[in-house]
């Protein structure tokens, strides 16, 4: 991790999508997070204050721990950014296997998102209450970055 390094324009351009889609502070027992803010989770995160986080805050996280941790810039446009949401939305671990099962377009990838977030619904039905939402950001994400 490189955490002196500057917010490329890439990353700065793409950060109002993640927070548009992670909101404000959220405590839901259901949600295997945790306690969030911004999207930052309390057991990601343990060290910080979740309750008081600002964006700023949670935007350099989102620089150092998910843009650069995991080489986002490096991937072409827009795999990367793509690639970028599924490490915040379902974790960097989870975001590589979508990566490598196959994915080799923008697309595929969202494909295989989806596909994993159903399946996610039917062994852990308790999150069926977030199907909806992530299906409509991963919509809303090819409209964004035209991908089909």
């Amino acid at each position: 991790m490189r955490p002196n390094t500057s917010m490329t324009n890439r990353f700065l351009e793409f950060i109002p999508f993640i927070f548009k889609w992670e909101g404000g502070y959220d405590n839901d027992p259901d949600d295997p997070g945790g306690e969030t803010h911004y999207g930052i989770d309390k057991r990601s995160h343990p060290d910080v204050d979740i309750k008081s986080l600002t964006r700023e805050a949670a935007q350099r996280i989102y620089w150092e721990d998910y843009w650069v941790k995991n080489d986002c810039e490096s991937r072409s446009f827009p795999l990367g950014e793509v690639f970028f949401n599924a490490c915040v939305n379902c974790g960097a671990g989870r975001a590589r296997k979508l990566l490598v099962s196959s994915a080799t377009s923008a697309g595929e990838f969202l494909d295989n998102q989806e596909a994993f977030y159903h399946r996610l619904v039917e062994s852990r039905p308790t999150l069926r209450k977030y199907l909806k939402g992530w299906l409509n950001r991963t919509t809303d994400l090819r409209k964004v970055l035209g991908v089909e």
